[in-house]
């Protein structure tokens, strides 16, 4: 595996929009970090309820994609959140069944 360069990092942090959404049965999510962080990036349902954990832990500064695999969840809208060193982000994702 080749050494990530300096000039490689992203800036900012931040979490694209997934892709596909609408999405069956799986989607992908792409969170960038400046630095190395606690990376926690979370899926809850409509009602505000966890339904899955895509990532939680130390992850070094760069680009990481997550796979968003609903297969055992109703169709329906969920929301993916990301977070780490006081950052956040939140965004919908639509699972069509």
């Amino acid at each position: 595996m080749e050494e990530l360069e300096l000039a490689d990092l992203p800036l900012n942090w931040s979490m694209s929009p997934a892709y596909p959404n609408p999405f069956n049965p799986t989607t992908m999510v792409n969170v960038s970090l400046p630095r190395p962080a606690e990376l926690n990036v979370s899926v809850f349902n409509i009602n505000c309820q966890h339904v899955a954990t895509l990532v939680s832990g130390t992850r070094s500064a760069g680009s990481h994609t997550l796979t968003f695999d609903a297969s055992s969840l109703a169709g329906g809208v969920y929301f993916v959140r990301a977070s780490a060193n006081g950052w956040s982000a939140v965004q919908k994702v639509v699972l069509m069944k």
